[in-house]
C-alpha cells in the first residue's frame, strides 16, 4: 500500500446544531413512541443477538502510518461485543434486517474524543458496506415512515420522490435490507462512517477468520453464535480502510462504498459469553473513543448529538 493521504476535511454547514437537536428530538420522539408499547430500550439496534467478551490483539508489525491511537504499540486489549438486529421494532431473525457489531475495546487511559479521558473505544459496525443515506436528514426524514411499516413508507417516498422515482428508493431500500446474510460469525461487518487515525482517516471493517456457514443459523442467530463459541473461539480481523481522495473515499458522503485498501490493523479473539445485562445496559457511542480516533463526517456529528439523549431516554 501506498502512504494514505492527510489533506481530508470535513464541511460543517452552519445550521449543523440546529439539525442536528431536530434529528436527536425526532429519534427520541421515536423511541419513546415505540417503548410506550414494547417497553424501555433503544432506539435502534432494539434486539441484542449475542454478548461476547475477548481480546483484540495488536500485531508487532504494523506499517508507520498505522501506528496512531490505539495502533500506536503492539498489545492485547480486553473487548465486549454487542451483536444486535437493527429493526426498531424486535421481528424474527429470519426476517430482512441490518445487522449490528458494537466493538467496545476496555482498560483504555487516554484523551477521549469529547475533551476528556476516555477508558474505552467503540466502533459501532454494520452488515452493510454504506449507510445507504447522505446525511442524517436522508436517515431522520425516512425513520419514521419506516417504523410505521413498508405502506407507510411507500407513500412517504412517494410524496418526496414522485410517481416514478419514489417506488424506485422503495425498491433500493428494500433490496438493501434483504442483502444475504450468513450469521455473524461468517459475515463482514463495516463502520460506513469514517474516524480520525492520527492525522489519518480510516473506515473500520471486521472480517471472519476460518468460520465455515451455518445454513440453519437464519432461525436463531444468537444461538448460532453460542454453539459455535462451545466449539472455541471466534475470530475476525479488524481491517482500517484508509482516506485516498475525496471521491474515491468521501468522508462527508454515507451513501458511497470507499473504494480503497484494507489493512488488517488487529486481530479480535472472542472466547466467552459476556453478562447479557451488563451488555444491554451499556451505551456503545461512537463518541466514546480516544482523540486520535474522534468519529468524522456529518453523520457521525449527528449521532454525536442524538446517542446520549437516546441513552438517558431508555428508562
Amino acid at each position: 500500500m501506498t502512504v494514505p493521504a492527510t489533506d481530508w476535511t470535513e464541511t460543517i454547514s452552519a445550521d449543523e446544531p440546529e439539525r442536528h437537536e431536530r434529528f436527536a428530538d425526532s429519534i427520541v420522539t421515536l423511541q419513546t413512541r415505540i417503548s410506550a408499547k414494547r417497553g424501555p430500550g433503544r432506539a435502534f439496534h432494539r434486539k441484542p443477538v449475542a454478548a461476547l467478551a475477548g481480546r483484540l490483539i495488536v500485531p508487532e508489525v504494523l506499517p508507520e502510518y498505522a501506528r496512531h491511537g490505539l495502533f500506536a504499540e503492539p498489545g492485547e486489549y480486553e473487548v465486549l461485543v454487542r451483536m444486535s438486529n437493527g429493526a426498531v421494532i424486535p421481528q424474527p431473525d429470519a426476517l430482512p434486517d441490518i445487522r449490528g457489531f458494537a466493538l467496545s475495546v476496555r482498560g483504555l487511559d487516554a484523551p477521549g474524543a469529547l475533551g476528556q479521558r476516555t477508558d474505552r473505544q467503540d466502533f459501532l459496525l454494520i452488515n452493510m458496506p454504506a449507510f445507504g443515506f447522505e446525511d442524517s436528514q436522508d436517515f431522520a426524514d425516512i425513520v419514521g415512515p419506516a417504523a410505521r411499516g413498508q405502506v407507510a413508507l411507500l407513500r412517504f417516498l412517494i410524496e418526496k420522490y414522485g410517481l416514478v422515482k419514489g417506488p424506485l428508493e422503495m425498491a433500493q431500500l428494500v433490496a438493501a435490507q434483504a442483502r444475504p446474510f450468513s450469521g455473524f460469525a461468517t459475515a463482514d461487518f463495516h463502520s460506513c462512517a469514517p474516524v480520525a487515525w492520527g492525522p489519518y482517516a480510516a473506515h473500520m471493517h471486521v472480517k471472519p477468520r476460518g468460520a465455515g456457514r451455518n445454513l440453519l443459523a437464519w432461525r436463531d442467530w444468537g444461538a448460532d453464535i453460542q454453539q459455535r463459541l462451545a466449539k472455541g473461539a471466534l475470530r475476525w480481523d479488524l481491517q482500517a480502510q484508509f482516506y485516498t481522495d475525496p471521491e474515491r473515499t468521501p468522508i462527508e458522503d454515507g451513501r458511497k462504498i470507499w473504494k480503497a485498501p484494507k489493512l488488517t490493523v488487529g486481530n479480535l479473539v472472542l472466547d466467552s459469553l459476556a453478562d447479557a445485562e451488563v451488555v444491554e445496559a451499556d451505551r456503545f457511542d461512537p463518541w466514546s473513543a480516544v482523540a486520535e480516533h474522534r468519529p468524522l463526517g456529518e453523520i457521525m456529528r449527528a449521532r454525536k448529538a442524538a446517542y446520549f439523549p437516546s441513552y438517558r431516554n431508555r428508562t
